[in-house]
């Protein structure tokens, strides 16, 4: 039996290191496709002058309009639309360009990484810092080499979006409080008057529904012999 049992715990350490080993290079591998996802875009957006990380906040809005329509209904997702556009055009007009692209791309980078299931951790802060720092150093001075007229309604729209998104977030977040607060509100009132029904009853029956509330919860009655 001693045999056995070394034999076991001998087994049980490699896999632990296993998993450990395994855990360290999928997270290693999964930041290293970040960075090169990152470079390949950068070298397009150089190459072919024009912004490609402005096109995924406008892919998630797609995909946005396309479940509001689905779920609740055509109302809810012009809606949805029409604050959405309105919030572009905010952020258009109000907004400088060299601050509006650095925004808009600083927000779409660090959003990327932060979709990921590993949280706040030192490779994700380390990214997002090396992404500020070149939206920063570099690419807020360099505007020449882009269509600017061109990538600056989707650079408006990967702030406007985010921002209704939020809206529409923070909204649902208080009625989901105040509705909690509506219900304990009808529970303490369904249990006062739950209990004056239950004090009006003869003291026969109370003693009756005691008992078999007892009985439901497992709560034998102690009788003295």
């Amino acid at each position: 039996m001693k045999r056995r049992n070394a034999d076991c715990s001998k087994l049980r350490r490699p896999l632990k290191r296993n998993r450990i080993t395994e855990g360290i290079y999928s997270s290693t591998f999964l930041y290293l496709k970040f960075l090169v996802v990152w470079v390949l875009v950068l070298l397009a957006d150089f190459v072919l002058e024009f912004r490609f990380e402005y096109l995924w906040p406008f892919w998630l809005f797609i995909r946005s309009v396309y479940d509001s329509f689905r779920y609740q209904g055509l109302a809810f997702s012009v809606f949805f639309v029409c604050v959405a556009f309105t919030s572009d055009i905010i952020c258009l007009l109000f907004i400088p360009v060299q601050w509006l692209f650095f925004a808009a791309s600083t927000y779409v980078w660090v959003q990327y990484v932060w979709h990921t299931e590993r949280g706040v951790c030192l490779p994700t802060v380390s990214l997002w810092i090396l992404f500020v720092y070149i939206e920063a150093a570099i690419r807020f001075k360099d505007l020449k080499n882009f269509h600017v007229d061109l990538c600056r309604p989707f650079a408006a729209h990967c702030i406007g979006y985010p921002v209704v998104t939020l809206g529409f977030g923070f909204k649902s977040y208080v009625s989901y409080k105040m509705r909690l607060r509506k219900q304990k509100e009808v529970q303490k009132e369904n249990e006062f008057y739950m209990q004056l029904l239950q004090q009006a009853l003869p003291p026969e029956q109370q003693m009756l529904q005691r008992q078999e509330r007892e009985a439901e919860e497992g709560i034998l009655p102690y009788y003295s012999v």
